[in-house]
């Protein structure tokens, strides 16, 4: 009990009420400045979601400009498999018109046809 009789005649000396103001000062500047942390890392992770959120919005810009690409490249292929199959009909009956011994065989003009 001596120790907290001690305290309180401390803390109502002149000395001891500085001290207690110092305290309260002291704390007062450490809580501004664990504030002015908190506000630093809440912005930083801020700009780190919005940095997220462009990254996803480009990747889905990304993933759509590629997927009318390859919309793009199988619209040719298929005009390209249909022209070679045209080709390839039109040959195979002019092939079938031949006589049976010639049908096997290419001519000139015909490999020249199919480069």
């Amino acid at each position: 009990m001596t120790i907290v009789l001690k305290l309180i005649a401390f803390f109502g000396s002149a000395a001891g009420k500085y001290a207690l103001i110092g305290l309260v000062a002291g704390g007062f500047a450490l809580g501004l400045r664990q504030q002015g942390y908190n506000a630093a890392s809440r912005k930083c992770e801020f700009a780190a979601k919005q940095r997220e959120i462009e990254i996803r919005k480009r990747d889905a810009r990304i993933g759509e400009l590629s997927a009318k690409a390859d919309e793009r490249n199988q619209i040719e292929q298929d005009k390209d498999r249909k022209k070679d199959d045209e080709f390839q009909r039109k040959l195979e009956e002019e092939l079938a018109k031949r006589p049976a011994a010639a049908r096997c065989t290419l001519t000139e003009p015909d490999r020249l046809r199919l480069r």
